[in-house]
């Protein structure tokens, strides 16, 4: 029986369905399988020059940021533990990003070169205390991006 152009249509379209769910459900299934994030989980969302966290008090011990860069532009999120207030750190010489090496700011860790709508968990042991989260980018942290944190 001959292949008609139809038929031969219908069955290259056919193939590439059965392609594309032969990538697409292996990926869901390991998307579910995540491990769940350890200690409090924190969701963080980077904006245009925010910071949004949807705890701003958490127990002391292990909690997970579970970070989302919705964009514009590439974002950086860092924690600090100090006392200063979120909009008061110490800018380095060039007026635009935040001195990390400065007095009274004690760096604890970082997530960069967060691409827009990348995900990434940050797990952090966190004494009692007071955090600021913040983006460092060239003029980011000025624009009003950071947020506090206090760990009880």
């Amino acid at each position: 029986m001959a292949w008609t152009r139809e038929r031969r249509r219908w069955a290259w379209a056919l193939a590439l369905v059965l392609a594309a769910l032969a990538l697409a459900v292996p990926l869901a299934v390991a998307r579910r399988h995540e491990p769940a994030p350890r200690g409090t989980p924190v969701n963080v969302r980077l904006e245009d020059f925010k910071v949004r966290q949807d705890a701003a008090v958490v127990p002391s011990g292990t909690v997970s940021f579970r970070i989302l860069n919705q964009g514009p532009t590439t974002h950086q999120l860092i924690v600090v533990r100090t006392d200063l207030a979120p909009d008061k750190l110490p800018l380095q010489r060039d007026g635009l990003t935040v001195n990390e090496d400065a007095p009274g700011i004690d760096l604890l860790d970082e997530v960069g070169g967060l691409d827009i709508d990348d995900r990434q968990t940050l797990v952090l042991h966190l004494a009692a205390g007071h955090y600021v989260l913040y983006c460092n980018l060239e003029g980011h942290y000025l624009g009003g991006m950071h947020a506090a944190l206090t760990v009880r």
